[in-house]
């Protein structure tokens, strides 16, 4: 909810949050909304789904890792490491272990590769707009490495399954 002064500065109206606590000034609204987002683990539940989430890992399957991978339209634009989804499923057809280890090593280690967290910032116009001089006729979409791609989707299935074995989902 932002507000423009009457002297042109861009402000953020005070936050009321359910409890009743109230945050006016931008560290007070970041560290609720912090707190709000990301609540702190009751005590040794962390270390209980830390443990259980290392095991994790021997649940993911090659076909796990294959649909991942060939769910993935080609066409889609590559990462900073212009490599696409057409070179990566010529890969798994001419050596699918090596990409299936470094899947599955990403998930016992628990890391995310350094090379990973690199994204290419790509501005493209919003179709239709009346007038492109103004800057919300514009947005930014994030080019992010195919095979960070394929990891992420096989943890999201994991996770879903897991959450369905264990009836964590509404019905609904």
């Amino acid at each position: 909810m932002r507000y423009t002064k009457p002297d042109g500065q861009l402000t953020i109206k005070t936050l009321i949050f359910r409890s009743g606590e109230v945050a006016e000034h931008c560290e007070d609204k970041a560290s609720l909304n912090q707190e709000k987002a990301f609540p702190k683990p009751l005590e040794g539940v962390w270390w209980k789904a830390l443990e259980e989430g290392r095991a994790m890992w021997k649940r993911i399957t090659d076909e796990n890792i294959r649909e991942a991978l060939c769910g993935q339209l080609v066409l889609k634009a590559p990462g900073p490491d212009m490599l696409g989804f057409k070179a990566i499923r010529m890969l798994w057809e001419w050596d699918s272990p090596r990409i299936i280890a470094l899947t599955k090593t990403a998930f016992r280690l628990g890391i995310h590769l350094q090379a990973w967290k690199v994204v290419r910032g790509v501005v493209i116009q919003k179709p239709k707009k009346p007038d492109y001089r103004i800057a919300t006729s514009y947005r930014v979409i994030s080019l992010l490495n195919c095979l960070d791609k394929v990891v992420g989707k096989v943890a999201a299935n994991v996770i879903a399954e897991e959450c369905e074995c264990k009836r964590l989902l509404h019905d609904g």
